[in-house]
């Protein structure tokens, strides 16, 4: 047997869908196991199969829409997920998935599937870059000033960015009522409406959330009124660290 080669003599359909195959469709391990019974690599066979399989699906509108985020060096791209229904945008939440792969996405799922590049920040060298996802639905990415020249240093400011990520989205649904209802107010032709402030400036207002024994909402003791905010925290951080943090830029993705 060649080296590129693979021998299923005496495996049963069963046994090959069992050892390769258990998360993509039957129709998918049935043509791959032919190719494997040619001399084919299962893997290959798969990845083969899988592009014929797709095909058909071509067709089928996208219904669906999800977020995914990939964070690379100085830059985070946001890809749109988009599928027929809810139930595969729930799939896609469990286990491990090549986002990009679309015929073994499709194989998987049992229905149409695309991964499109939505948007790519791109980010000057000296920040630190936050990104929290939340349910392939939210994206929340947030860029901090003041990178620390040590590795550990980095890490626990970075530490600090994931955090605010995760705040910025908790607070983001807020904002935005705030926003479209002070845009009804205006169409309604009501006068002295007013403004509200930018994104970045509203969350170092908000309390903090996230941090363990900062804040703890469901504590009977916990009163907003004396919750340390956003602002306050990145203050403390900033002493306890030696640098003087602050937010560069938030930016916030998903259907509100």
């Amino acid at each position: 047997m060649k080296k590129n080669e693979f021998d299923v003599t005496g495996w049963s359909l069963k046994e090959y869908r069992d050892k390769f195959g258990k998360e993509v469709s039957l129709d998918v391990v049935r043509r791959a196991y032919g190719y494997s019974k040619n001399g084919h690599l299962p893997q290959n066979a798969l990845a083969t199969s899988a592009v014929f399989y797709v095909k058909p699906f071509q067709q089928h509108d996208f219904l669906q829409l999800g977020l995914m985020a990939e964070k690379e060096l100085n830059a985070v791209t946001i890809w749109n997920l988009q599928t027929e229904t809810v139930a595969a945008q729930r799939a896609l939440l469990h286990g491990e998935w090549d986002f990009h792969n679309r015929p073994m996405c499709v194989a998987r799922l049992g229905e149409n599937y695309v991964c499109t590049r939505r948007t790519t920040l791109d980010f000057p060298s000296e920040l630190i870059i936050g990104v929290y996802v939340h349910q392939h639905r939210f994206v929340a990415v947030v860029s901090l000033e003041q990178k620390p020249e040590s590795a550990l240093g980095i890490a626990k400011v970075q530490n600090v960015a994931d955090v605010l990520a995760k705040n910025a989205l908790a607070h983001y649904t807020v904002y935005n009522e705030k926003k479209l209802n002070r845009e009804w107010n205006i169409s309604c032709g009501r006068k002295n409406v007013p403004e509200l402030p930018d994104f970045k400036e509203f969350l170092l207002s908000q309390p903090m959330r996230f941090v363990e024994g900062l804040n703890n909402e469901n504590s009977i003791f916990y009163n907003p009124n004396n919750a340390v905010n956003v602002g306050e925290y990145l203050k403390q951080r900033s002493k306890e660290l030696n640098q003087q943090l602050s937010i560069a830029s938030v930016d916030v993705f998903g259907k509100f």
